[in-house]
């Protein structure tokens, strides 16, 4: 996912105080920890831990909160989530606390 450079500000800004109910809808769904991260190219980087995540995704896919949450963020992106090259999923390599000391 990418955000157009014109809108960096305004994609921070939304993100100092998202909606309670769509926090709450996450911990709901056993969303564990959430964050983004966001180059300066616009390029963000989102890091989700949960149960079962394809369980997740079909819950948020009908949500309202998340489709309100969208309303506000969704023009922003220079590549959509849901475009072609938008959501990369990645492949775990590492994770600390699953190495043995």
């Amino acid at each position: 996912m990418k955000i157009r450079p014109e809108c960096r500000e305004e994609y921070l800004k939304l993100h100092e105080h998202v909606d309670g109910p769509l926090i709450e809808e996450y911990r709901r769904l056993g969303v564990r920890n959430y964050a983004i991260y966001l180059a300066e190219d616009g390029t963000l980087f989102a890091f989700l831990e949960c149960d079962d995540f394809e369980a997740y995704k079909r819950a948020v896919e009908g949500s309202p909160n998340q489709k309100e949450w969208g309303k506000k963020v969704y023009h922003l992106f220079e590549v959509k989530p849901d475009e072609p090259g938008g959501l990369v999923m990645l492949s775990p390599a590492f994770h600390m606390d699953q190495e043995t000391p």
